[in-house]
């Protein structure tokens, strides 16, 4: 059996030590070569290339796709897509990022044609970058690393958060990756969330109501409640369209609130039409394009039965679990909380949750190939 609180501080106390991180290396490899070309035009890489425009001085001349139909069109305001085919022309000169989860596979099938200079970046490496090179954020990953380890239930959670923590730092086309750690069921892995009969659910981070959809699904209708929260207004109404179109007796068994979850009432600003779950918070109200209410969820739900909690909220996580912190103590939920928007969530929730109910059973599951969709299950 692996000592995985060894591995951690081992691994870290090597990073430490760096004198060149592996993004810079990659940064270096892409500015050495005459044109770059982002490969992989999808719902993923939006963000990576926001990302990549926004915190780095890369310049990315055109796109690539193995999709015929993209072929000779424009993305990203600017950007030409061209065949793979095209592609080979600049084979001798060019740096590609891959952006796509199927990084592998592109990988060996640009390997194939010759390439030569073949990288992948992730948006949150590329947000997070001063705070994973900053020492004293180390210090603090290790320490807290190693306090969660102690709370993990199984092998599986730990080997997942080590592994985690490794693709921080040395993620890249052919090193370490997700794939060995992810699983497809997400909110429902087997052998920690079991629903029953009468669960009264509760979506924070509603979106369009998928997540709702998908909880019918696998109680074959029959539950007690279900109480959906969405902030964003344009998710909120495509998901009421969706509930409306449901048999009365199941309608009248789902709340949908249009409002965000925090540790207090207020009005926020946000912006629009995320692709998911509770809409970034805007600091200048200038930037921001909509405008919507939070409130606490011991508050709204607070004479409510409530037996299992979801949310991923684009990073407020904690502060609407701070909010919420009456009905789990008191009623003592199961709970699938995401913590990949932020590396602190990584410690910041198994603790917290642990703290308040000390009786939960810890465990941390993730649930794509790339970095997102790491969740912190909680259950008695």
């Amino acid at each position: 059996m692996m000592d995985y609180k060894k591995e951690i501080s081992n691994y870290l106390d090597e990073v430490l030590e760096r004198k060149e991180f592996s993004i810079d290396s990659i940064k270096r490899g892409i500015k050495s070569s005459k044109c770059v070309c982002v490969f992989g035009i999808g719902a993923i890489s939006f963000p990576i290339i926001s990302s990549i425009k926004n915190f780095t001085d890369i310049k990315i001349d055109f796109l690539s796709d193995n999709d015929q139909a993209k072929w000779g069109k424009t993305y990203h305001n600017d950007l030409k897509c061209i065949s793979p085919d095209e592609l080979e022309k600049y084979k001798d000169d060019i740096a590609i990022l891959i952006t796509t989860q199927h990084y592998k596979k592109i990988y060996q099938q640009l390997l194939k044609k010759g390439f030569k200079k073949i990288f992948a970046v992730t948006e949150y490496r590329l947000l997070n970058d001063v705070y994973f090179k900053n020492k004293q954020n180390l210090q603090k990953i290790k320490k807290n690393a190693l306090k969660v380890m102690d709370i993990l239930e199984d092998e599986r959670s730990k080997d997942i958060m080590l592994t985690l923590i490794k693709n921080w730092f040395d993620f890249d086309v052919d090193e370490i990756g997700y794939e060995e750690i992810f699983t497809n069921d997400q909110y429902y892995p087997a052998g920690i969330i079991k629903l029953s009969d009468n669960e009264s659910f509760v979506d924070v981070g509603a979106y369009n109501g998928d997540t709702v959809f998908d909880f019918l699904k696998r109680t074959n209708n029959n539950f007690d409640s279900i109480f959906a929260f969405e902030l964003d207004n344009k998710n909120f109404k495509e998901m009421e369209l969706s509930v409306d179109k449901l048999e009365p007796n199941l309608k009248r068994k789902i709340k949908l609130y249009n409002l965000g979850l925090l540790d207090e009432e207020k009005n926020v600003y946000y912006e629009t039409g995320g692709s998911g779950m509770q809409s970034t918070f805007i600091n200048v109200i200038n930037t921001a394009n909509d405008c919507g209410k939070t409130i606490r969820l011991s508050d709204v739900l607070k004479n409510e039965k409530v037996t299992f909690i979801k949310m991923d909220i684009e990073g407020s996580e904690p502060q609407a679990l701070s909010g919420a912190e009456e009905i789990i103590k008191k009623q003592k939920p199961r709970l699938a909380i995401c913590v990949y928007h932020k590396p602190e969530h990584l410690w910041e929730i198994p603790l917290y949750l642990k703290k308040i109910v000390p009786e939960y059973k810890i465990y941390i599951r993730h649930h794509t190939p790339l970095e997102y969709e790491t969740v912190c299950y909680a259950v008695i």
